[in-house]
């Protein structure tokens, strides 16, 4: 007995074509949203490595005991790629009689394309 050309079943070229066209969508998708988690992670670590050496310097400011009106700025070794500036100004209101100084550290990395900045007053 010999089989009809309606009893044969598969799928044709163009249903083949159509289903490779939708996985690779979806591959390229997928891959595209977990580049973009990648990238969000480093960056998110990279706030948070900022943000501790900010830290850390804003604490050793007065153990150091800076003069107003001054800039500083280096390198962190421990941490390639990141750089710190430290500003710190006078901020007199004279009507109250109040002297304070302004201080401000500045973290930047990637060569200066990101940053994180914490500013302060010190009354002392």
């Amino acid at each position: 007995m010999k089989a009809s050309k309606s009893s044969i079943r598969g799928f044709t070229l163009l249903e083949v074509m159509v289903a490779v066209g939708l996985l690779a969508f979806a591959m390229v998708s997928i891959l595209g949203i977990v580049g973009h988690n990648v990238n969000l992670a480093t960056r998110s670590t990279n706030y948070l490595i900022a943000t501790s050496l900010a830290d850390d310097i804003a604490s050793r400011i007065d153990a150091e005991g800076l003069t107003s009106d001054s800039k500083r700025s280096g390198k962190f070794e421990n941490y390639p790629g990141f750089e710190w500036y430290l500003t710190v100004s006078p901020y007199n209101l004279t009507q109250f009689e109040a002297k304070m100084t302004i201080i401000s550290v500045l973290i930047t990395w990637d060569d200066g394309e990101e940053s994180y900045e914490i500013s302060f007053v010190d009354s002392g």
